[in-house]
């Protein structure tokens, strides 16, 4: 039997498939099955990302070069007692991605066996050989690493959803991310109005971090039509 892929867009599905175990609530959406693991789409992705990423760590290096932003107050690892030095939250950002890209090629290194990663010259050059690394044994992260299969939740070790945990952690921090906003429509849940769409996803969230609610295109119209039902009705009375 295939495996339903373990990206983000599947995760209304799981949460449906949870549900009628525990409870027995019925539905009828249907996921995208793995190819054989991630779908094709999702290994795009990832593939699309990572070769990104080099670009990304520079310019967010240029951040920290030039000093221009600090860290919001709360950024792990830091007081919020004492003033973000220039350039901290590059600093810290930089980190976590280079760190993350050679953590991970050292993992599939021990994990395949291979020699030991190769000492690179400079920040940048350490992120391009990792992701060159990467970008060649992509196929076999995706379908054979023991978190292959691993749903892309919050703080998954999924190594697809490493690389789109630091590629949109970059987009952000740069100012790249376009997003297609719902602000008109609250979250079924938490009834915020912080719903957002970002480009690419099948889903859309929610940003209250108290709900991080998904809905597929087709739960929002849905959520939509009941809203306006409601109002419809309330309108009559």
């Amino acid at each position: 039997m295939p495996a339903a892929c373990p990206g983000a867009h599947n995760n209304a599905w799981r949460r449906a498939e949870a549900e009628l175990k525990t409870i027995g609530t019925p539905h009828d959406l249907k996921p995208t099955w793995g190819q054989p693991v991630h779908c094709n789409r999702c290994t795009d992705r990832a593939r699309a990302q990572l070769a990104e990423l080099p670009e990304l760590v520079a310019a967010i290096w240029l951040e920290a070069t030039h000093g221009s932003r600090g860290p919001k107050v709360g950024t792990i690892g830091r007081s919020a007692h004492r003033p973000p030095w220039p350039g901290e939250a590059s600093r810290m950002l930089t980190d976590l991605i280079v760190g993350g890209l050679t953590e991970l090629e050292d993992d599939i290194r021990d994990q395949r066996r291979l020699n030991h990663r190769p000492s690179r010259a400079g920040e940048g050059g350490t992120a391009t050989g990792a992701v060159r690394f990467l970008t060649t044994h992509l196929d076999w992260a995706l379908t054979e690493h023991p978190l292959a299969a691993e749903s892309h939740e919050r703080l998954s070790g999924n190594p697809a959803s490493l690389i789109d945990q630091w590629h949109r952690a970059a987009m952000r921090f740069t100012a790249r991310d376009a997003r297609l906003e719902h602000r008109r429509v609250p979250c079924p849940r938490c009834e915020l109005l912080t719903l957002f769409r970002a480009e690419g996803d099948d889903y859309i969230a929610c940003r209250n971090v108290a709900c991080e609610l998904l809905l597929t295109p087709t739960e929002l119209e849905d959520h939509v039509r009941f809203l306006a039902q409601q109002h419809a009705v309330k309108a009559v009375a």
